[in-house]
C-alpha cells in the first residue's frame, strides 16, 4: 500500500508512453523493458493481445520509472445479501482455460468515468442488471492505492487506484449463477463468470 507521505510514494508523474502504435510495438517495448511474456496466455494469465486491447480502449497506460501498467481506476462493487457478499468465484476464458477469482464484481474505469459511472457499468456488463434496478450507496465509498506485480500479466508491475462502493441489487438470484461476458471489447479473453454468495473478508485482487 502507499505511504501517507507523498515524498515516499513509489509513483512518478512522468507522461505515459505514447509510441505504442501497434501490437508489435507493444511486444518490442515489453522485450526492451525485460518483461518475460513467455507464460502470458497460459494458466490464469492473460495474453499480450489482451494488454494491447486495454491500451487501445484507454483502460490503462504504460509508464516508466518504474515500468508499469497504470489503471485509470478499478471499482469494486459490494453487493450484500444478509451477511453474505457476492463473489466472482471463477472465470472461463474463450480458449477454455479457467481461473479462480474469489473477489467481488470489479470493473476498470474508462477515461472520463467517475467511480459511480464505472459501478453502474459493472453491474450492467458483469451481472446483466438494468441500471434502474440498482442503487449505488455513495456514503459507503472508499478508495486506496497500491503497486504490485499483476496477477493477469506475470512479471509486469501494476499501479492501481481502487474504489469500493456498496450497491443494492435486489433482482439477483439467491443461489449461485453464471453470466456471459457482455463487453468483449473491454476484455476479449473472458467468456463466462461464476457468481456465488459467500461470507468473506473483502480483499481486491484486480489483475
Amino acid at each position: 500500500m502507499l505511504s501517507a507521505n507523498p515524498s515516499r510514494s513509489p509513483f512518478n508523474d512522468e507522461l505515459p508512453l505514447r509510441n505504442i502504435a501497434t501490437l508489435d510495438a507493444l511486444k518490442a517495448l515489453l522485450r526492451a523493458r525485460r518483461v518475460d511474456i513467455s507464460l502470458w496466455g497460459t494458466g490464469s494469465a492473460k495474453t499480450v493481445e489482451s494488454l494491447w486491447e486495454e491500451i487501445a480502449t484507454g483502460e490503462i497506460e504504460l509508464k516508466d520509472k518504474p515500468f508499469r501498467r497504470v489503471l485509470t481506476g478499478v471499482v469494486q462493487v459490494i453487493i450484500r445479501r444478509g451477511d453474505r457478499v457476492l463473489i466472482e468465484a471463477e472465470q472461463v476464458f474463450h480458449d477454455g482455460r479457467r481461473r479462480a477469482r474469489n473477489i467481488p464484481p470489479a470493473e476498470k474505469m474508462l477515461p472520463g468515468e467517475n467511480y459511480m459511472d464505472a459501478a453502474r457499468r459493472c453491474v450492467t456488463e458483469e451481472l446483466g442488471l438494468s441500471p434502474d434496478r440498482v442503487e449505488i450507496l455513495p456514503e459507503t465509498h472508499t478508495s486506496s492505492q497500491e503497486m504490485r506485480t499483476s496477477w493477469s500479466y506475470p512479471g509486469l508491475l501494476g499501479q492501481y487506484t481502487i474504489h469500493r462502493v456498496d450497491v443494492s441489487a435486489p433482482d439477483l438470484p439467491d443461489e449461485s449463477f453464471w453470466t456471459e461476458e457482455v463487453s468483449l471489447a473491454n476484455d476479449p479473453t473472458v467468456r463466462r463468470h461464476l457468481w456465488i454468495w459467500e461470507h468473506k473478508d473483502l480483499v481486491l485482487q484486480e489483475g
